[in-house]
């Protein structure tokens, strides 16, 4: 064999040796893993599940993809490495999704708890004011005890809200709030109905 040729023979080995002994990219799933534990300190299983969803999807990917290099003699990490930047990525946006979506439910589940209770105080003002007569005694003892459990349910709106439960207090708040404003309506109707009578 030439020197040339044996050069070169021993060039090819060298680099065969290094790519069979590639290692994976400890520094890249570290760094993946960190902002993955980021988005679920932001709560974004929650307040962002689709772009929680596809950061999580592609750490899998990549540490299936670093299972099956580790696996082969051959071992090549590109595609791994890929995975774990989308990883970085899609976290990234998970956690900043989940801040923004998390901020805009205690919004929104602060305005229906103080819509509900001005809708429930207005039902209870209807009802001091609702005259009783034989037949509406039964009725309004039914919507005085709603508006007791209405007011109840109230109270875990709030204390979902006090706890971050942002979903189960719009959820209660809006539940008050639109049998509240039944109730106002209904005894509504019953006093200019009764009024209209009176003028007969």
């Amino acid at each position: 064999m030439s020197r040339r040729n044996s050069i070169v023979a021993t060039a090819a080995l060298v680099c065969i040796a290094a790519v069979a002994c590639a290692k994976a990219p400890q520094e890249d799933i570290s760094a993946a893993q960190a902002d993955l534990d980021k988005a679920r300190e932001a709560q974004a299983e929650t307040w962002a599940p689709n772009e929680y969803q596809a950061a999580d999807s592609a750490w899998k990917a990549a540490n299936d993809e670093i299972q099956a290099q580790n696996a082969k003699w051959m071992k090549n990490y590109d595609k791994a490495k890929e995975l774990l930047t989308k990883t970085k990525e899609e976290a990234a946006k998970a956690a900043q999704a989940a801040v923004a979506n998390k901020e805009q439910a205690r919004t929104d589940s602060e305005a229906a708890v103080a819509a509900a209770d001005t809708s429930l105080k207005a039902a209870e003002a209807g009802l001091k004011v609702a005259p009783v007569t034989k037949d509406s005694r039964a009725d309004l003892a039914l919507f005085k005890s709603d508006v007791e459990n209405l007011r109840g349910t109230l109270e875990q709106a709030r204390q979902a809200f006090a706890s971050e439960d942002y979903k189960k207090a719009l959820e209660s708040a809006n539940s008050v709030k639109d049998k509240a404003t039944s109730i106002a309506d209904q005894l509504e109707q019953a006093r200019q109905k009764r009024a209209g009578q009176a003028r007969k």
